[in-house]
């Protein structure tokens, strides 16, 4: 018997007929899964892997929405090309990836580098935007543990359980939450062709800090959520973002690190619906 690859035992997981496609999107081949119907409703993942990193949660979602989670270019099963993989860059290719799907409105629940893109996105597309979930997203502020880059540098430059399960404990307060097509598949992306590139290319510009008056002329309305034992990004990240961004709110989820749909899905779930169907 012939053993699935991590892809597709993710994708077995998934359940809830969940689809695999491709679209051109600026210039860049982009793979993305697809559930479910309803209002549009985005999903963009962190700087790792790709969109099976939300396996645990597409279903769920699926019920009362469209859910399309896109592998990011650089990451999962999308092209890897050499580029700046910065703000400007992200905004662009998710403007035509979503024209590509004729989304004139969606919602976006983005997480990490994810959730920066978002916010680029609602600065730049406010008219296409219903609402905005960030999920221990990135910049929000300085103040966080820069060694943690040293050991995302070293899990880059050599990808392999051992380097996989130091940066997992900064990840998740238990990686084992997570199934082990997961770790195994997020190497496996690094060692395919370019799978290196968003983050040395990159260079941290996709998550440098929103100003102030930035976080404040977010229009859309947001939900905040964060992981009470977050180690990538404090809650006071979210705190901040919560009293600068026009009626957003933050919830803090106990038991959770930087994937809390992974480690609490059914919270997590829970926090989403209640948002968007309010």
């Amino acid at each position: 018997m012939v053993k699935l690859s991590n892809f597709h035992q993710l994708l077995g997981i998934i359940g809830a007929g969940v689809r695999h496609h491709y679209i051109e999107a600026a210039g860049i081949r982009t793979s993305f899964l697809e559930a479910g119907a309803g209002p549009a409703l985005v999903l963009l993942h962190g700087a790792g892997g790709g969109a099976v990193t939300w396996y645990k949660v597409i279903a769920p979602l699926a019920r009362h929405h469209r859910v399309i989670a896109f592998d990011r270019p650089g990451y999962g099963e999308s092209e890897k090309p050499s580029a700046p993989y910065d703000k400007p860059f992200n905004t662009n290719w998710l403007r035509h990836a979503t024209e590509r799907l004729g989304l004139q409105r969606f919602s976006l629940v983005g997480n990490s580098e994810g959730g920066s893109a978002g916010i680029h996105y609602s600065l730049n597309h406010p008219e296409q935007l219903e609402k905005l979930v960030l999920v221990g997203s990135a910049g929000l502020g300085d103040n966080w543990n820069k060694a943690i880059i040293l050991k995302m540098a070293l899990y880059k430059l050599f990808p392999s359980p051992i380097w996989g399960e130091l940066l997992g404990r900064n990840v998740m307060q238990n990686p084992d939450d997570a199934h082990p097509a997961w770790h195994d598949y997020s190497i496996d992306v690094l060692k395919s062709k370019g799978g290196r590139r968003a983050f040395f290319q990159g260079r941290g510009r996709a998550v440098i800090t929103y100003t102030d008056e930035e976080l404040q002329a977010v229009a859309t309305p947001t939900l905040l959520i964060w992981g009470e034992d977050e180690a990538f990004f404090p809650v006071s990240h979210g705190e901040r973002a919560a009293q600068l961004i026009p009626g957003a709110r933050l919830e803090v989820i106990p038991g959770a690190g930087h994937l809390p749909f992974m480690e609490k899905p059914e919270v997590f779930c829970g926090l989403v619906e209640g948002f968007l169907g309010s």
